[in-house]
């Protein structure tokens, strides 16, 4: 399983600075909170995951949404949070 780090960083490159941010306001966070986890200075909570899932699904032009599974390791393992 890849880290969430990884994952944050990854997902951020590939979306723009204004859907990243789109993301992070339907989600309930910031920008610079996403960008703390993507540097491995924060982690991901179970809530916080499922949030930047539902809220990268909401956002228009972004083709790879983040799944709450690769962003939260109680989640990975969780049979209530399948994909």
């Amino acid at each position: 399983m890849r880290q969430p780090k990884n994952v944050m960083r990854d997902w951020l490159r590939s979306v723009s600075t204004a859907q990243a941010r789109e993301a992070a306001k339907i989600a309930g966070t910031s920008i610079k909170h996403l960008q703390h986890i993507a540097a491995g200075r924060r982690g991901v909570s179970a809530e916080l995951a499922q949030r930047l899932a539902h809220a990268t699904t909401r956002v228009s032009g972004i083709v790879n949404g983040l799944e709450q599974q690769t962003l939260c390791k109680a989640c990975a393992k969780c049979p209530i949070a399948l994909p």
